[in-house]
């Protein structure tokens, strides 16, 4: 298992044609390489969580492009994938009293998953998660 502190971008974009081309546009011209996205559809707009590496850093670019944005760090988690994982992950941190905020992820073909977290904790996060001995 790999865990690593990253940057989550949750961006506001108009829900109408073209909002997401342009969105993603702004990041492949600043070659901004996305690990994790989520999307969350209301009626009028949409938030777009994007989740990149931690030594990059985009809030200038997402301002000066007129997109409203909030930056939180995250726990980036890739592993195995396997039935229980997510009830593994989310029992640990409880035991340890954290609130995860925000999960999502995805499967390769490989059989790894990369999930994302955002939680109220990320330093106890991380040690509860290593200390846990389910992931070795």
């Amino acid at each position: 298992m790999a865990l690593s502190v990253v940057k989550q971008y949750s961006v506001i974009l108009v829900n109408e044609p073209g909002a997401l081309k342009n969105f993603a546009e702004l990041l492949k011209r600043e070659n901004v390489n996305m690990i994790a996205l989520s999307q969350g559809v209301h009626y009028d707009a949409a938030t777009f969580r994007l989740a990149i590496t931690h030594n990059q850093e985009i809030s200038h670019l997402l301002t000066r492009a007129g997109f409203t944005s909030v930056k939180t760090e995250a726990i980036c988690i890739e592993t195995n994938d396997r039935p229980g994982l997510v009830y593994d992950i989310s029992s640990v941190l409880t035991e340890h009293d954290i609130n995860i905020a925000t999960v999502y992820g995805a499967v390769t073909s490989e059989g790894r998953i990369r999930l994302v977290a955002v939680v109220n904790n990320i330093t106890k996060a991380l040690n509860a998660l290593e200390a846990s001995g389910l992931f070795n």
